[in-house]
């Protein structure tokens, strides 16, 4: 027992010593290596330091990294000499920094590298052991609730400070060319279209399909055909050409969503399931797409989910079985608890998500719904501005789309009558990497389903109208 603790304790002090010495390290490079401090401080933060001199030398050059002021002895005597409030550290800060800047040699500056990934590693683990604590507290506690412990373990996979620097690829100029050679030779071999297909065959064309990275919001005013437009993407992506997809809703429950799917991909008019009343051929057609649901490569997860809900769902999804895309239906139902209004809520989930189509390398698409302004112009077409409750979904998006038909805005009886009535476009407004366009689609309202069309005049054309001109009819169905 003696001799396993002074072993114990022969580890702890060398294990000190080191971390003590790598800390210096860092120190001393960024006083006297200017090349190396964008680097260290991209990873390295004030609170990665266990000895408190050498937090507050980092601190010091913090500040001045900062304030973009060069970094050397002078500069950090002149920042100490201001910040610090104890008298007794404005007295030693001259001797210490003098001793850190002479500390090492340049062979042993090669080891600097080493010395970022031993203190990122050690505040890793210290962060895991406070959580692992956190854990046996609450599972020890009288008021041991299991969703508290899931909602902590959640927080911290998805809010952890050290995960962007643990994930961080660093790739050279040709393993870029590399990547898109590829990309261009995927794209000559399949009419331009590189991504993943959605089956509406002209957005395909425009955005080279749904691509990686990409976070992708479809929006239109209630009732529009938001939902049956996503899920006939999905059922192209994962149905027709095989992708791992996870549709994520939070209005409707699973069985709910598997009506609708059947109904979109099938065929199937939405009412005739409803009611369980398919003639015979209907009867075929359901149980053709049974069977190809069955064995298709998509998932559906239904509720009322918080930011940090989605964001864990997807990436266990993603490491545990692969994950191709994400639908989210809609942006607006997510929480974000801890923001201060709706607005901050909306926008901080809409940078979450684009961070998770970066991180994860997959196309993010998120239904959102249009504010009421649309409804109030003569013009009924979208705009940018019509994006409910944050500027943020705007700002974080690759794409934003929006659909529209005429039929939403006429009378019933006109609806019936009038063959513009199926007329729809998916406007793209925004294309970070391509082109904006009005996309002519046709809307079956009886299963109901957005299908290609090919020959439809651009939006204003329509019934003859023009900008600034109303529409015949009132309330949307």
């Amino acid at each position: 027992m003696i001799s396993r603790c002074l072993n114990l304790t022969l580890r702890e002090m060398i294990d000190s010593n080191l971390r003590k010495r790598s800390e210096s390290l860092i120190i001393n490079c960024l006083m006297t290596e200017p090349d190396s401090i964008h680097d260290i401080m991209s990873k390295v933060s004030a609170d990665m330091f266990r000895e408190s001199d050498l937090r507050k030398c980092f601190t010091l050059i913090s500040n001045l990294y900062a304030k973009r002021e060069q970094v050397n002895l002078i500069s950090i005597y002149k920042e100490a000499k201001e910040s610090l409030a104890s008298k007794s550290d404005k007295k030693n800060f001259p001797a210490i920094l003098s001793g850190l800047s002479s500390m090492f040699d340049y062979s042993e500056k090669k080891q600097l590298g080493s010395a970022v990934t031993l203190l990122i590693s050690e505040s890793v683990r210290n962060e895991h052991t406070s959580l692992g604590n956190t854990i046996i507290d609450i599972a020890s506690s009288d008021e041991y609730d299991p969703k508290n412990i899931l909602d902590l373990i959640q927080s911290h996979v998805v809010d952890n400070k050290y995960k962007s620097i643990i994930n961080k690829n660093s790739f050279t100029n040709e393993e870029l060319l590399n990547e898109l050679d590829e990309r261009m030779l995927n794209a000559s071999k399949s009419e331009g279209i590189n991504g993943i297909r959605t089956g509406y065959e002209r957005f395909d064309r425009v955005t080279s399909g749904l691509q990686p990275t990409n976070f992708i919001i479809v929006a239109a005013r209630p009732a529009m055909g938001k939902t049956q437009f996503a899920l006939g993407l999905m059922a192209n992506a994962s149905i027709n050409n095989n992708h791992k997809g996870l549709f994520i809703s939070c209005e409707m429950d699973e069985v709910q969503v598997m009506k609708r799917i059947v109904s979109v991909h099938g065929g199937i008019p939405g009412y005739s399931i409803k009611r369980g009343n398919l003639d015979r051929p209907e009867m075929l057609k359901y149980s053709r797409v049974k069977n190809e649901i069955i064995k298709s490569n998509f998932k559906v997860a239904a509720g009322s989910f918080t930011i940090s809900e989605v964001m864990s769902m997807v990436y266990k999804e993603k490491f545990s079985h692969g994950l191709d895309y994400v639908v989210i239906d809609y942006i607006q139902k997510i929480q974000s608890p801890g923001t201060q209004n709706r607005n901050n809520e909306v926008g901080d989930v809409s940078r979450k998500l684009k961070d998770m189509a970066n991180e994860l390398k997959i196309p993010v698409i998120a239904l959102a719904q249009l504010s009421r302004a649309v409804e109030h112009r003569t013009d009924k077409k979208p705009m940018l501005s019509d994006l409910r409750e944050s500027g943020d979904i705007e700002q974080d998006a690759d794409i934003v789309a929006f659909l529209y038909r005429a039929g939403y805005y006429m009378e019933p009886d006109e609806r019936e009558s009038n063959p513009l009535a199926k007329d729809g476009y998916v406007i793209i407004a925004k294309h970070r990497d391509g082109d904006l366009e009005d996309i002519p689609l046709t809307f079956d309202s009886n299963i109901p389903a957005w299908e290609n069309e090919n020959s439809l005049p651009p939006v204003y054309q329509q019934m003859s109208l023009k900008p600034n001109t109303d529409f015949s009819g009132s309330q949307p169905f």
